[in-house]
């Protein structure tokens, strides 16, 4: 779908590079915990403000790029990319409404963006652990899915796993591991952990 593809390229579909604490090797990154608190984050996404009063209401800090500083150089890449891809299909897209927290020892973001075209939306809400070094494993995250992805690369180092919706109000759930210095990080500007979650549907009249 085009439309999706524009939310991916503009939406910010992957992490971001913000500095993060470095862990011994045979620690195990706290994916249980954070599925979870993302879940309940982005579980429900009738629209932009209502997945935006969703994170909030989960307990995470609104912020701006000056709040997480590092993701500032990403977000300029994703948006610039996005708005570009957007305007050219006649569409809009809203502003990143940027979140914080700690998560499992974690410091991580949310990032909440819509794209509307030709009367429909996709919202889009991604979190993200940039400069992450441990991936969970595509096997982990199907289990917390409860169910078999749709599509699974593992390449290169990267792993990317997608699926269909968490709930039946969205549409897909995606994770991505980037590990810095792979061929993708250079092409996509950032290394680290991410997860997606999109829901699509129509714009809501006023």
């Amino acid at each position: 779908m085009r439309l999706r593809a524009a939310l991916q390229a503009g939406a910010v579909s992957a992490p971001m590079l913000m500095a993060a604490p470095a862990f011994a090797a045979d620690d195990v990154y706290p994916i249980d915990t954070l599925f979870a608190e993302f879940a309940k984050a982005c579980g429900t996404m009738p629209d932009y403000a209502g997945t935006v009063a969703s994170v909030a209401g989960a307990g995470w800090e609104a912020t701006d790029r000056a709040g997480v500083p590092a993701l500032a150089s990403f977000m300029e890449f994703a948006e610039d990319a996005g708005q570009k891809a957007v305007a050219e299909m006649g569409g809009t897209m809203s502003p990143a409404a940027i979140f914080r927290n700690t998560v499992g020892g974690e410091e991580v973001a949310i990032v909440v963006t819509e794209v509307t075209v030709h009367g429909g939306r996709v919202t889009g809400c991604r979190l993200f652990d940039p400069a992450e070094t441990r991936d969970a494993g595509a096997a982990k995250i199907a289990e917390l899915a409860g169910s078999e992805p749709v599509q699974k690369i593992e390449r290169e180092g990267n792993t990317i796993v997608k699926f269909e919706g968490l709930s039946p109000s969205t549409d897909s759930f995606d994770y991505y591991f980037v590990p810095a210095g792979s061929p993708l990080e250079s092409h996509v500007h950032f290394n680290g952990l991410a997860m997606k979650i999109d829901s699509i549907g129509p714009v809501a009249n006023d």
